[in-house]
């Protein structure tokens, strides 16, 4: 605070001899003006006074009752032709004898032959003089000068320069107060958001800031740090489930495996069919468990920046490798239609995982006389869709179907990490996927990926041949 009180005082003090310099000058150039237009005003005068009117009796008449400023006066000297020239001095009724006297002195003798400015100390007075010659019709008949007392130009500067200063130190308290305001109710946010922080790192993750202020600053940091502590509270949470999900998926293999191997480990003297049996299913049951860590460990690597590397794919070389692929998982009644002639930045590989995701889970819901379509579609958006006439599912399996070890009784027999796997894949690419199903009525699962992965639209190869020919 105390900072901040210091840099408003210096930048307004800064402000203040800104403001005092202009002051001055802009009083300065005033005051210089208001002298050098009296000679261009009597000039004036004089070449339209009345015909047949001398011009001393016009001059006298002219210093009594002209308008002028105050702390101004005036002296000319009115040049008398003859044989023998010589000059009548006139001044106005307010000049002092010693100040008309150091005029006449300094400035009308000799007549001044050109305008100019100069600067007289008359018994500790300051005063500013203009000097200038008068012609009327072409010929020079006066010298005009004009004095200013200078204490009025020091005068008008210090009352406008206390008014700047009253303006500075009211800016400067209501700086200071809005500053107090502000700093305090920013240092009691920063507070709020300390104590929480501190609390939270004990393990209490479900405290929150619930900030209701302005939307301000402030307000934006409030609202981060909670939605950071959401997010940390939500992490904690998946990584506690996830822990727990895998624990009690790994436990019923294990426990089977372990189980077979006692049992075998008992019977030293069974036979070698009922040897190779145990092994055979211990090898399958850790088969399984390969297959969830791996699973696992590709969940885990979606949540980094560089899971997905990058690369031109050309859609329809990429659907047709999956097709043929996916002919071999099971005897089905496989349709597939033909996509556009595109060109997509993205992951070869995992793409062609999670599309033969969505194939196994196909397979694994219909029968040898089901059909299962594969497809991609452009519009706007690039669409990968796996479609069958399988048993569908329910309102209630669709809900939960994209989360880890999340399994249908009837229709899913695996880990229960492929449709989580398809959800990471499509994510990270920058998409979605969507599910459309009803009980009786198969199932058809739509990756959609934004159209600002389409890189290119080569043409098909009869047009690139006519254009080529």
């Amino acid at each position: 605070m105390a900072m901040h009180m210091t840099l408003m005082t210096v930048v307004i003090g800064a402000i203040v001899v800104q403001s005092d310099h202009v002051l001055t000058a802009r009083l300065n150039s005033q005051f210089n003006r208001d002298l050098t237009e009296e000679g261009a005003e009597y000039s004036n005068a004089a070449s339209i006074r009345p015909h047949g009117q001398l011009l001393p009796a016009f001059t006298r008449f002219y210093l009594d009752t002209h308008l002028r400023p105050s702390s101004l006066s005036l002296v000319i000297a009115l040049n008398r032709p003859g044989p023998s020239p010589a000059t009548t001095i006139l001044a106005s009724p307010d000049i002092t004898a010693a100040l008309s006297k150091r005029v006449i002195g300094q400035l009308l003798t000799p007549p001044a032959r050109s305008s100019r400015l100069v600067n007289l100390t008359i018994a500790d007075s300051r005063y500013r003089a203009y000097a200038t010659p008068i012609r009327v019709a072409g010929r020079r008949v006066a010298t005009l000068v004009a004095v200013r007392n200078l204490a009025h130009l020091s005068a008008n500067r210090s009352s406008e320069l206390k008014v700047a200063l009253l303006e500075g130190l009211a800016a400067l308290v209501a700086a200071v107060i809005a500053g107090y305001l502000l700093l305090g109710r920013v240092l009691r946010v920063v507070g709020e958001v300390t104590s929480t922080a501190e609390r939270a790192a004990g393990g209490d993750l479900s405290l929150r800031l619930g900030y209701e202020g302005p939307d301000d600053e402030v307000g934006a940091l409030a609202r981060t740090v909670d939605t950071m502590l959401q997010r940390i509270d939500g992490a904690f949470s998946a990584q506690r489930q996830l822990l727990s999900d895998v624990s009690h998926q790994l436990r019923t293999p294990l426990t089977v495996i372990r189980g077979h191997l006692e049992v075998l480990a008992r019977n030293p003297d069974a036979d070698a069919e009922e040897r190779a049996g145990t092994i055979a299913l211990v090898i399958d049951e850790l088969e399984h468990v390969s297959l969830m860590v791996e699973r696992l460990l590709l969940l885990g690597r979606a949540l980094e920046p560089d899971f997905i590397e990058e690369e031109p794919i050309d859609v329809r070389s990429l659907l047709d490798d999956v097709f043929d692929a996916a002919q071999f998982l099971a005897p089905r009644r496989w349709q597939l239609e033909e996509g556009p002639p595109l060109m997509l930045r993205g992951d070869r590989t995992k793409l062609r995982g999670a599309l033969l995701n969505l194939i196994d889970n196909a397979v694994k819901a219909t029968g040898e006389t089901d059909t299962i379509s594969v497809a991609v579609r452009h519009e706007g958006e690039l669409i990968f869709e796996v479609a069958d006439t399988g048993r569908g599912l329910s309102q209630e399996e669709q809900q939960r179907l994209f989360q880890r070890f999340s399994r249908s009784s009837d229709r899913y027999r695996g880990s229960g990490l492929g449709l989580a796997i398809v959800k990471a894949v499509a994510e990270a690419h920058g998409g979605r996927v969507e599910l459309d199903s009803e009980p009786g009525r198969g199932a058809r699962f739509r990756i959609v990926l934004p159209g600002e992965r389409i890189v290119d639209a080569p043409l098909p190869e009869a047009e690139a041949e006519a254009v080529a020919g």
